[in-house]
């Protein structure tokens, strides 16, 4: 290649490495594989579908519940939550998935929310281990826990903000379920939603603009979006058929989710991220649930 055409190639690469940088997106193809929780084998696993819904393919087979948490921002590993060694604990494997490893080695229940800080070094989730439910952090290697939360009430559903400043969670403290929201080290602990009804499953568009959650009713549950400091509250979907799990696009565009309004037990679905463009993935008898994108 001629000087003049590596200098050119150069600048392109740099300018496209600076815009990275400035807007903290995720950068990814859309096409990154929608990881989801189905009973069509008989019991839950885990499996991976296209965004258009072909190419659906396996990668957990143990005797217990196993339900995918969060890809990491590499999407080398993906985070999952499991039954198979005691009442609940966090894991990990490889993205083909190999490598399946636990991480949270306690008899405590002990939940996986959208738990990867953006660097991939730490991990958030909620443990029951010191008698109700609080937010933890620890180490990617499951060392070096800590306490973040230190209240009453029950407090779970830790989502990490793609700046790595701010970690969104859900806390019962105020007699609601409401999204709050803190530091990393668990400072500054601030609500971001009030009033009567569920708000829940907190998580951050890739931009870290956005929150999206379940909101409503328990027995009327629907997908809410709000600006990431509480402002801005809108609602997505005009029906109550939502049941479970949902997941921003990696371009954050799309929204994938769960839905009962075709089949009871749940299938997939995607919509844009405004709320229109609704399309069903997939399509069978048995429940498919709990979409990580």
């Amino acid at each position: 290649m001629q000087p003049s055409k590596l200098l050119a190639t150069a600048v392109v690469a740099a300018a496209a490495l600076a815009a990275t940088a400035v807007s903290g997106a995720r950068t990814l193809p859309v096409q990154a594989k929608i990881a989801f929780a189905s009973n069509r084998s008989g019991d839950t696993e885990i499996y991976v579908v296209n965004p258009d819904g072909s190419g659906v393919r396996r990668l957990t087979h143990s005797p217990r519940f196993d339900s995918p948490s969060e890809w990491s921002s590499d999407r080398t590993r993906l985070l999952f939550y499991s039954q198979r060694l005691h009442s609940g604990g966090v894991w990990v494997m490889n993205a083909d998935g190999t490598g399946q490893r636990n991480l949270t080695k306690n008899p405590a229940h002990n939940g996986a929310g959208r738990g990867w800080s953006p660097d991939g070094k730490q991990i958030v989730f909620d443990s029951d281990r010191d008698g109700n439910n609080q937010v933890y952090v620890m180490n990617a290697d499951g060392s070096h826990v800590r306490r973040l939360t230190q209240n009453p009430a029950a407090n779970y559903a830790a989502a990490w903000s793609p700046d790595g400043k701010t970690i969104a969670f859900v806390s019962e403290r105020d007699g609601h379920t409401e999204i709050y929201a803190m530091k990393p080290d668990g400072s500054s602990q601030r609500s971001l939603t009030s009033g009567p009804g569920i708000r829940s499953e907190p998580e951050w568009s890739p931009d870290g603009k956005t929150l999206a959650f379940v909101g409503g009713t328990k027995h009327a549950p629907s997908i809410y979006v709000m600006s990431a400091d509480g402002s801005g509250l809108r609602k997505l979907l005009e029906d109550s058929t939502y049941i479970g799990g949902f997941s921003w696009s990696p371009d954050g565009k799309k929204i994938a989710f769960a839905s009962g309004r075709d089949q009871p037990a749940g299938e997939l679905y995607v919509m844009n991220a405004d709320g229109s463009g609704l399309k069903r993935l997939t399509n069978n008898t048995f429940g498919d649930n709990d979409p990580v994108w």
